[in-house]
Order: structure tokens, then sequence, then C-alpha cells
């Protein structure tokens, strides 16, 4: 039996998908429906890469970082005042972090509220929202689809230490260290208003994908051939067109 690569079985059998008669496309001047997508990702596990792939393949706009522009604007303050809170929060964080107007101090539930009011706004779009809790905030959506990457300690270490010229050790401690900022930020934010919502919950994705032995393309193609079975794609990406 011949050997085959795994992304172009995969890509292929996503176009077989779209092709087949079971899936008939959209009638002939019904509107499509919104296509949103969340990425939460564990450091180094190339998140970013499959983030920025998904969106290319299904033209979308991604936002990252562009959030916190949005909640600096709505709490007319400058970003910088989040950006240690963002992602990289702890218990003991001064209260200036989160100070939003003219040096008032704000509480996380102030940096909440235009938190959500960036992400729904930005939501009213078709777009891909990296991080930022956004599979959160934008639950009970029918239109969304909520994607977690993930890879081991070890081996998002290796590419950590890969990109940033690290060592190993120092790759390590880095990964452990920024994964665990971006569940605290998470806890911190949400614990008091979601019972649940630990980055470690496998359910609150709709598909959770381990990237240690998946290329960042392969699990571009995985996750929308789970699109496509979720009803969210019912025509072929500009890839496969």
């Amino acid at each position: 039996m011949p050997n085959i690569d795994p992304l172009t079985y995969i890509k292929t059998v996503l176009a077989k998908e779209f092709a087949s008669p079971s899936h008939p496309p959209r009638p002939s001047g019904q509107p499509r429906p919104s296509l949103l997508i969340t990425l939460s990702r564990d450091y180094g596990a190339d998140g970013e890469a499959v983030a920025h792939g998904l969106a290319q393949s299904l033209s979308l706009p991604v936002y990252d970082k562009e959030i916190l522009d949005k909640v600096a604007a709505s709490a007319k303050t400058d970003k910088f005042r989040f950006e240690a809170h963002d992602e990289q929060s702890s218990a003991g964080l001064s209260a200036f972090l989160y100070s939003l107007v003219s040096g008032n101090p704000a509480t996380l539930r102030d940096y909440r509220r235009h938190l959500c009011e960036a992400v729904l706004e930005t939501a009213r779009q078709d777009c891909l929202i990296i991080g930022r809790g956004a599979h959160l905030i934008l639950a009970g959506q029918q239109r969304i689809f909520r994607v977690r990457v993930v890879g081991s300690k070890a081996v998002c270490a290796r590419r950590v230490a890969l990109e940033s010229n690290l060592s190993a050790a120092e790759a390590e401690r880095k990964v452990a260290e920024v994964n665990h900022q971006r569940h605290q930020a998470v806890l911190d934010l949400f614990h008091d208003s979601i019972e649940r919502c630990s980055l470690e919950h496998a359910d609150l994705f709709d598909l959770v994908v381990n990237t240690d032995h998946i290329p960042a393309a392969g699990a571009v193609a995985v996750v929308l051939l789970a699109m496509r079975h979720a009803g969210h794609l019912a025509e072929a990406p500009p890839c496969l067109a």
C-alpha cells in the first residue's frame, strides 16, 4: 500500500465531503449564515498558525490583540494598561493595571465588561477571534465554532526553543509560565459568573486538536472537516473551490 501524506488525505476527504450529494448546496438567493470561529491555544502549540490558516482558507479577518484596541477605545484609555492583565493575570496583580480612565482603579468586572462589549461587537461580522475568553463570552450562539489547540509541554517547548533561541529548560519554563498565565486570566475574569470556565474543560469547545503530531496545515484541514459535519460550512471553502 503506497504511503499517503496525511494532509493530502484529509484535504481529499474534505473535498469529497463538499462534493457529496448528501450535502446539497444552499438554494440560490438564500443568505449565508454568519461564520464565527474562536480559537484558544496552548503556548507553543502552533495555534496562531492554525488560526491564520483557517482565516486564509475561509477568507476571514483575524482578531487577536486588536480586541485590546477596542477595549481601550471603549474605556477611553491606552491599551498598554490592559496588556499585563490580558491573558497574563495573577491574583496579586496591582489594581493600577486595571485602571481604565483618568487613573481611577477599575475592578476585574469593569475590565470584563469592556472586554465582553469588544468581543460582542467584533462578532457581529464573520471573523476568527484568538483567545480573550471569546469562547465563553460568545457561548450559546448557534453560529459559533469553538476550537482549542493543545500540545504536550515537551513538544511545545521544542517549538518555542527553536523559534526563540532558548535552551530546552528555558523553553519549558516559558511554556509552563505562559500557559499558567492564560489559564489564570480566564479564571480571574469569569469564575464568578461561569461555574466551569477553566480551559481544561474540553466540553467548552467544539473541537480540541493536539498538534504534537499534526502540522498546522493538517490541523486546519481537520477543523474544516469538523465544521463541515457540524453544519457550519454548507459550501466548499475557497481553498477547495
